[in-house]
This record gives C-alpha cells, structure tokens and sequence, in this order.
C-alpha cells in the first residue's frame, strides 16, 4: 500500500487505517488517528481486566498504551484473518488478545521474581518423567508426537489448549476474562469453555497412553 496522505487518513475503514499502520514505516500520523478510534475501547477492557485481577489500575492504563505500541511494532495484523461479523470487532479481538499476552507476561514475571510456584502442564508428563540432556532424536521424537496428539483435537479444542498452555505454568485455572475471552472468540458459552477443555486434555490423555504403550 503506498503511503497515505494526511488529509485521506481519516477517511480510511477501520481494517485499512490498520493494514496501512502494518505496511508503513513513516506512520506517525496513521498511528495517531487509530489509537484515537480504538484507545477507549482497549482501555476499557484492560481497566475491567485489572479489577477482575484485583490489579493497579495504572497498570491497566500502561498495557491499554502498550498494545497499541506492540501493534505498530509487530506489525502482524493480516485483514484476512479477521473472524468477527464486523472488521472493527475483528480489530478490537485482535486488540485485545495483545493486551491479554502483556497481563499474561506480566503476572509471569511477577510470578518468578516472588518465586510462585510453576504448575505442570497435562504434556509435561509425555513419555514418562522428563530426563536431563535428551539427544536431539529423542526431541524431534516427542515434538513429532505433541503435534500429532494436537491435530487429533479439533479447531475450538486446539484453541482452548494452546490458551490454556500459555497460562498454565502459573495458573492453576484460566483466569474468568480468558474464560470469558476464548468464550466470545469461539462463540460459545462461557461454561462451555470448561468442557471443550475437559474434552480436549482426556484427547490428550488418552493419546499420550497410546503413544507410550505402543
């Protein structure tokens, strides 16, 4: 896309203000006009994210200004990806799964540096107890079998596991937003997130004793 003048930008939709912000280098002026049509938005939902979390609500402001910036950084927005019934909902979705990423690195690192402990997770018991210093084969052999495993469960399922696998190493449960997150990205019930996820780790479960009786 070639750069857009000043005077055109505010008359860009909501998906090509933001496929130009990923295409530009010199994006000063498209960055501005799309924190102003999306920062109430995004700062809204992590401010009710940190009062569900009993967090600061400057650390809500803080990561509402940071999504944006992770956004023009990254770059890695794709207008054929979006999944909602409107772009700008697609936007705001996409929005609002960085913003989560930065609350999820956040309770991690507060985790480390107060020594929390470190939950397992349902494929750290793949192939019996871990060993130290596995050859590389042994590696390519499980990494081989996880994905093996993960192509069994279907696309809400793979979802639901993948999301539950990056909170998992200092959450025992899925924080409620995620929950209610994943619930209005697959279009389910919140209450039916638990059961996907029940469904999809007895998938796993059984897979793994497969695997290791073969």
């Amino acid at each position: 896309m070639k750069l857009v003048k000043s005077d055109r930008i505010s008359l860009l939709s909501d998906v090509d203000l933001l496929v130009a912000l990923c295409c530009e280098q010199s994006d000063d002026e498209i960055y501005s006009e799309f924190v102003q049509r999306f920062l109430p938005e995004v700062r809204k939902e992590c401010l009710q994210i940190c009062k569900k979390r009993k967090l600061d609500q400057h650390l809500g402001e803080e990561i509402a200004h940071k999504t944006f910036e992770n956004a023009r950084k990254y770059k890695s927005f794709k207008a054929d990806e979006v999944k909602a019934p409107s772009s700008r909902k697609g936007i705001l979705v996409y929005l609002y799964r960085i913003a989560t990423n930065l609350f999820n690195d956040h309770h991690n690192g507060e985790k480390k540096k107060n020594g929390a402990e470190v939950h397992k997770t349902y494929f750290d018991d793949l192939f019996c107890p871990p060993e130290q210093g596995l050859p590389p084969e042994k590696l390519l052999e499980i990494r081989e079998a996880t994905l093996q495993i993960f192509n069994r469960l279907n696309k809400k399922e793979q979802k639901v596991v993948l999301t539950d696998l990056e909170y998992k190493k200092h959450h025992k449960y899925l924080p409620d937003d995620v929950n209610e997150h994943l619930a209005e990205v697959l279009g389910v019930k919140k209450a039916t997130i638990r059961k996907i996820r029940e469904r999809a780790i007895s998938k796993i479960k059984e897979a793994i004793d497969e695997i290791n009786q073969a």
